[in-house]
C-alpha cells in the first residue's frame, strides 16, 4: 500500500494556520473582556437658575442638564428637585420630579414662598449610578448689614456655608408604596461634598406608636454611596425611619430623619 506523503512545508502551512486562528480568538476574547470590564462614568448634572435673587412669589424655572462621558442623558431614571429655604431647615423641603425637555436638560417650575437662602439639590439616578449635586441660591433682596447684630449674623452664615461644605447629603428613596405585610426594600444614597459616601456603616433605626421598641436593620452598600435593606412593616400607619451612617475612623457620625406611611 502507497503512503500519502507530506512535505515539511505542508507542515509548516498548517501551523501558521492554527496559529493565526488562535490570535484572532484571543484577540476577540481580550476585547470581549475589556467591554465587559468598562465601567459607566458618573453623569455630570448641573443645575441652573435665572439671575439671582430669584423673585418671591412667581413662577421660576429651575434646569438640570445632565451628561455622562460628555453626551447629554436623555433617559434618566428621573431627575427629582429637592428645595428648602434654610431658615426652616432640610426637613421642611420639597421633592419635585423633573420632566425631560431635549438635549438631557429636566427642567420644573418653581413657586419660592419667601425671600431667604435655599438649597436646592438634584436627585439624578442614572442605571445603577446615583448623583445629587446641591447649590445654594438667593431669592428676594439680602439683608443689609449696617447694625453690629448683622454684622455677627454675617459671620454666622460664613461659618454656616463651611459647615455645608461638610455637610452630608442623604436621600431617602419614598418613590416607592410600603406596604404593611410585605417585604420592602428600604435604600438611602448618600454623598459627602458632590462625592459618593463608601465602605461606611448605614443602618436604618425604624419606630412607630404601632411598635413597642425601635427596631435597626443592618445596611449594605450595594452601589458606591448606595445602602440597601429589606423589613417587613406589621401594620398600615405612619413610621420614622432613621438613618445613621458613619465612619468611626474618621470620627464621622450623623443622622437623618424621614417619614413614611404605610398602607394595607
Amino acid at each position: 500500500m502507497n503512503r500519502l506523503k507530506w512535505s515539511p512545508l505542508v507542515f509548516i502551512f498548517i501551523l501558521l494556520l492554527a496559529a493565526c486562528g488562535t490570535d484572532a480568538q484571543n484577540q476577540q476574547n481580550s476585547e470581549s473582556g475589556s467591554s465587559e470590564d468598562q465601567v459607566a462614568e458618573i453623569p455630570e448634572v448641573k443645575v441652573s437658575f435665572g439671575e439671582q435673587p430669584l423673585p418671591i412669589k412667581e413662577k421660576t424655572t429651575i434646569e438640570a442638564a445632565v451628561t455622562q462621558g460628555n453626551e447629554p442623558v436623555e433617559d434618566a431614571d428621573y431627575v427629582d428637585f429637592e428645595i428648602w429655604n434654610e431658615s426652616n431647615g432640610q426637613e421642611s423641603s420639597k421633592t419635585i420630579e423633573a420632566d425631560h425637555s431635549d438635549d438631557g436638560v429636566y427642567k420644573i417650575e418653581y413657586t419660592f414662598e419667601s425671600a431667604g437662602t435655599y438649597q436646592v439639590i438634584a436627585h439624578t439616578q442614572v442605571g445603577d449610578l446615583h448623583t445629587m449635586p446641591q447649590v445654594e441660591v438667593q431669592v428676594g433682596e439680602e439683608q443689609s448689614s449696617t447694625s453690629g447684630d448683622s454684622s455677627s449674623h454675617s459671620h454666622d452664615d460664613s461659618q454656616g456655608h463651611e459647615d455645608m461644605k461638610e455637610k452630608f447629603m442623604v436621600h431617602f428613596m419614598k418613590e416607592e408604596n410600603f406596604q404593611a405585610g410585605e417585604e420592602t426594600e428600604l435604600t438611602t444614597h448618600i454623598n459627602q461634598m458632590e462625592q459618593p459616601f463608601e465602605n461606611g456603616i448605614v443602618r436604618f433605626e425604624i419606630s412607630s406608636e404601632q411598635l413597642d421598641k425601635h427596631l435597626y436593620v443592618e445596611a449594605k452598600e450595594q452601589e458606591p454611596g448606595e445602602y440597601t435593606a429589606t423589613h417587613t412593616f406589621p401594620t398600615a400607619g405612619s413610621y420614622t425611619i432613621t438613618i445613621h451612617y458613619e465612619k468611626p475612623e474618621q470620627d464621622i457620625h450623623g443622622h437623618q430623619e424621614e417619614t413614611i406611611e404605610v398602607v394595607e
